[in-house]
């Protein structure tokens, strides 16, 4: 017997200005059902289900078409009509960044407990109870404890948790979860699709679940929208739809999930960095203990680990941004001292870092060029020749001159991640350590992304630090990783020798936990 139908999505349309942007949108979503939506950014997935929500920013609007929620025909999005949000009131949303979703002065069993408290009209005393309950629910260790918490005294597997129990405390019967585990490790981030799992089959919520994850979806998704600029151009069961794709766009966001090796020059065996006995402590904490590792002149290298392993801290030591608490790191021919005013200048003209998240790397006041030019003078490359060379970066990274004049908020995230790679670029590094830089982007713009990077790096003949939590990531890429557990390296060498036959147990629980069915 099939599940009653939960939501019913009509001809939905919706416009910011005079550009429509999503198009004659039809779905239902059925009681007990996860229904992933996937497609590229600025496909339309994430606006669709705004809208639906009512949470369409000022500029967006619905000009066609409506949202039903069947069970009591109420319509939770409607043309020409205010949106009647339907959060706290049989919907709630789980998104991408719990950081940027939580209050960080407010403790967060509270931040759970005031969903109770303004949308169940339940006393103080009630709405502790349930914070804690809910808590307890999404498999926080001590609870009790928990609820007492600041948001940065928590991972980031555990502040998703916590944002699962904010959504659960209106106890939904419709869940969208938007992008809800790609900034996490494989481990934590099968721990929290197991957990949505589980709630999700308890409470026989219906599920609209956001990614551009496939292997991610294929895990957990019992249906498939696929969304091209705005319009559904598949929709079926997951295995059918993800084995047996009828339509060339589907197939296309198959094909770049392939992990072929990208080509690169082959590397020196002279060693461009070298550490040796690298630890960082802060106070009784060791971030990073006893380290030692060689990379070579124009090797690309893998750093790999779950979160809270030294990554960062070890990629950030080794282009002396941070200061290494013991231990010795020699780039080139010149030893890393964060104390050495000009050692240091030159080594920032040698060796650039790219982020994760290139928006708040961004000042949002200035423009592209301005934030290009910023960089070219500290080498000493001044005007009108900075503005050409600044052209000539964007044109490099596969960006347009016309560009420049914009500002970081006009971008997709796939183009901002261009612009931080121009502005590193500026410095003509010899050494890019990418922190997780393509770890937000959906699987093509991933590829495109470590395309342009493929390219310029044979091109200029540099040098990689490729900084993620995502092993098939990292193995399409590098030649050789780095495996990293509680700040100690535990394993390293070639690509494909770890990969197939990984020497430790931490490794090979890494690679066991990407993504499968959980069903």
């Amino acid at each position: 017997m099939l599940n009653p139908t939960l939501l019913k999505v009509n001809q939905l349309t919706i416009s910011f200005g005079d550009r429509q942007v999503v198009s004659d949108v039809d779905f239902t979503l059925q009681h007990g059902e996860i229904l992933a939506v996937i497609g590229e950014s600025g496909s339309g997935k994430s606006v669709t289900c705004s809208a639906i929500a009512g949470l369409l920013p000022r500029q967006g609007r619905i000009t066609k078409g409506q949202c039903l929620h069947v069970p009591s025909e109420t319509l939770w999005a409607a043309a020409n009509t205010p949106s009647n949000a339907p959060l706290g009131r049989g919907l709630s949303l789980i998104f991408q960044d719990p950081m940027s979703s939580l209050n960080p002065s407010m403790r967060i069993g509270w931040q759970v407990a005031e969903t109770a408290l303004v949308h169940q009209h339940q006393n103080k005393s009630e709405a502790r109870n349930l914070a804690i309950a809910l808590l307890k629910e999404v498999e926080l260790p001590n609870a009790e404890a928990a609820f007492m918490k600041y948001p940065h005294e928590m991972s980031g597997g555990q502040k998703q948790r916590v944002m699962i129990a904010l959504a659960l405390a209106a106890n939904p019967e419709v869940l969208i979860a938007d992008e809800p585990t790609t900034a996490l490790d494989a481990p934590v981030q099968r721990s929290i699709l197991t957990l949505l799992k589980k709630i999700q089959k308890k409470r026989q919520m219906g599920v609209i679940f956001i990614s551009h994850d496939l292997d991610v979806v294929h895990a957990i998704a019992d249906r498939i929208l696929v969304m091209q600029l705005g319009q559904i151009v598949e929709s079926g069961d997951v295995n059918i739809i993800l084995e047996q794709p009828a339509h060339p766009y589907t197939r296309a966001l198959l094909n770049a999930r392939e992990t072929n090796l990208f080509k690169q020059n082959e590397p020196s065996k002279m060693p461009l960095l070298k550490a040796v006995n690298v630890s960082k402590w802060y106070g009784d904490f060791c971030a990073v203990r006893d380290v030692s590792l060689s990379i070579g002149m124009g090797e690309r290298v893998g750093l790999i680990g779950e979160s809270g392993s030294g990554k960062s801290t070890l990629g950030r030591m080794l282009i002396g941004m941070l200061e290494a608490s013991s231990g010795a790191i020699t780039f080139g021919a010149e030893t890393v001292d964060t104390y050495n005013h000009s050692s240091m200048t030159r080594l920032r003209r040698r060796a650039q870092l790219v982020f994760q998240d290139p928006y708040s790397a961004l000042n949002p006041k200035i423009t592209i060029m301005s934030a290009l030019v910023e960089v070219l003078h500290h080498t000493g490359v001044k005007s009108p020749m900075a503005f050409d060379h600044a052209n000539r970066l964007l044109m490099e990274v596969g960006l347009e001159a016309s560009d420049a004049n914009k500002y970081p908020d006009e971008f997709s995230g796939g183009q901002l991640q261009r612009i931080g790679i121009a502005r590193a670029l500026a410095m003509e590094p010899e050494f890019l350590v990418l922190d997780e830089s393509v770890a937000a982007l959906d699987l093509q713009i991933q590829r495109d992304v470590l395309a342009l990077l493929d390219r310029i790096g044979r091109k200029r003949k540099l040098t990689y630090l490729f900084i993620s939590h995502d092993l098939d990531i990292v193995a399409s890429f590098c030649s050789k990783l780095v495996i990293l557990e509680r700040g100690k390296v535990i394993e390293i060498g070639a690509t494909e020798k770890i990969m197939c036959q990984p020497s430790t147990e931490y490794t090979t629980k890494l690679l066991d936990s990407r993504p499968k069915s959980l069903r």
